[in-house]
């Protein structure tokens, strides 16, 4: 046989079909962990698990997992794969609707001596606390500007998408998006470093405001980003401005009037910069019956995977000392992550591996439009639990392929019909690992793993919400005035 015979010839053959992958072949394309270990050497997501032995996916793969409401996604992956990597001491964030991620590995995870942050928004007052505007307030007056320019607009976009998402003119909501990044520009520049906060946002937003904000526009540069909004605003008919500012209002209502939250968001015992670097849990602890607090979630997932983005630019081989897991329950009930399909695309190489957990394709194209493929098509990982949506069980019964059976018919390897009947008590779920044949394993569920057992839930802190300083707008523009203070961007 030819070079190139051998080489091509298994892809001309007419006898290749579908067929499931052997247990050897998985065994073979993935890394052995003896759970009972006290450390493992790397972590992943498991294709075959008893609780006892396991086989990992420990390469820089992201995964895809799709299950519809009780499929026991939780317990059968999310779960025993935090432990992992507890025990295999990769950093991890993971988004936790009920706070049962937490209860069920913080135990563990603590006498790893990890750094475990918690952000709580289920019970706010204990955990941590994280102000959303204290990072591109470091980067704007460190040399970063841009950098920090770019959260402050990611931030105001999250804010903004549930509203966005909500109505059929987004003009306004448009209008009062760059309204608020004006206002937050002005801060960057003329704020004290403990009065930028949301707090502080949102009084600047306030109607009260007008006179003091117009009077500082007039005086800044008009190719300045906030001269430019500014403009945009105050050069409006009243009736414009008007509807501009009741936008403003709907989509910074919650910073009015939830006190304790906004107090959570004004003080910071956070820092990104070490999660890549430093083993680091990170919670992010959000009511699963509302999607008021959604919107944080995103803007901390953006923010971090920037600044791990960074970090990871620091290192020779421009990848994190420490593998980080980003693991996202409910993915798309929360706001779109802008720029996620860039964001999934580099993370790989730099050390950086997604879990995106969703209840249907339906919901993830909903979520991401035509950018729904691009996420799905660099995760090499789909695992698919249960699900009665046509459009996602057509396209797995279509991506296992067929083969023929003893009567020489062919038909789909697994029908949509075979693929509605797994069995939840046995853990049954389809596998589609990198460039492998389809599996149908039996996941351990989480109270199998003996080796995970014994752990007691680490008490929430509670800390001192602390008093918020507010950027006073008229005194500044009174200062202005008198000539004591000079205003931004002129």
């Amino acid at each position: 046989m030819s070079k190139e015979n051998y080489k091509f010839g298994r892809y001309i053959s007419t006898n290749q079909e579908a067929r499931w992958a052997t247990v050897d072949e998985i065994k073979a394309s993935s890394r052995y962990i003896n759970l009972s270990s006290e450390d493992y050497p790397s972590a992943g997501l498991p294709l075959l698990s008893n609780g006892r032995e396991a086989y990992v996916d420990d390469k820089d793969t992201h995964t895809l997992i799709f299950g519809a409401t009780g499929s026991k996604k939780t317990r059968l992956f999310c779960m025993p794969m935090i432990n992992m990597f507890a025990k295999a001491g990769e950093s991890f964030i993971v988004s936790d609707p009920k706070g049962e991620l937490y209860a069920k590995t913080s135990g563990l995870v603590k006498s790893k001596g990890y750094n475990t942050i918690v952000l709580n928004f289920r019970d706010i007052g204990r955990g941590n606390m994280w102000n959303p505007l204290f990072l591109p307030y470091e980067l704007y007056h460190s040399g970063d500007k841009e950098m920090g320019i770019s959260m402050l607009n990611d931030f105001i976009s999250t804010v903004s998408e549930p509203q966005r998402q909500s109505t059929k003119d987004v003009f306004w909501v448009e209008m009062a998006a760059s309204f608020a990044l004006a206002n937050l520009m002005l801060l960057m520049e003329a704020g004290k470093k403990d009065e930028v906060n949301v707090a502080s946002l949102a009084q600047m937003c306030a109607f009260e405001n007008e006179r003091p904000l117009t009077f500082l526009s007039q005086r800044m540069r008009e190719d300045t980003i906030a001269g430019m909004n500014y403009r945009g605003v105050f050069v409006g008919a009243e009736n414009t401005k008007r509807s501009i500012y009741i936008s403003l209002y709907s989509m910074l209502r919650i910073f009015n009037t939830q006190e304790k939250l906004t107090k959570m968001l004004s003080g910071n015992t956070v820092d990104m910069r070490k999660i890549g670097r430093e083993k680091t849990a990170v919670y992010v602890i959000v009511p699963d019956e509302k999607t008021t607090y959604h919107f944080l979630v995103t803007t901390f997932i953006k923010q971090a995977y920037e600044v791990l983005i960074s970090e990871a630019q620091k290192e020779d081989n421009f990848t994190l000392p420490v593998r980080v897991n980003f693991l996202l329950d409910e993915f798309c009930n929360m706001p779109k992550i802008p720029d996620m399909p860039s964001m999934i695309s580099a993370a790989r190489s730099r050390n950086m591996r997604y879990y995106l957990i969703a209840q249907s394709m339906h919901q993830l194209r909903g979520k991401y439009g035509e950018d729904a493929d691009t996420i799905k098509g660099n995760c090499d990982n789909w695992v698919f639990l249960t699900s009665k949506e046509l459009d996602l069980l057509n396209e797995i019964s279509s991506l296992c392929g067929e083969t023929t059976t003893s009567d020489n018919r062919t038909r789909k390897l697994i029908s949509i019909s075979e693929l509605q009947r797994f069995d939840k008590e046995k853990g049954e779920a389809l596998i589609m690992h990198s460039r492998q044949y389809p599996i149908i394993t039996e996941m351990a569920d989480i109270d199998m793993y003996e080796c995970f057992k014994g752990y007691e839930t680490v008490p929430l802190k509670e800390f001192d919400l602390p008093s918020v300083s507010i950027f006073p707008v008229k005194e500044f523009a009174a200062a202005v005035v008198e000539g004591t203070k000079e205003c931004p961007f002129t």
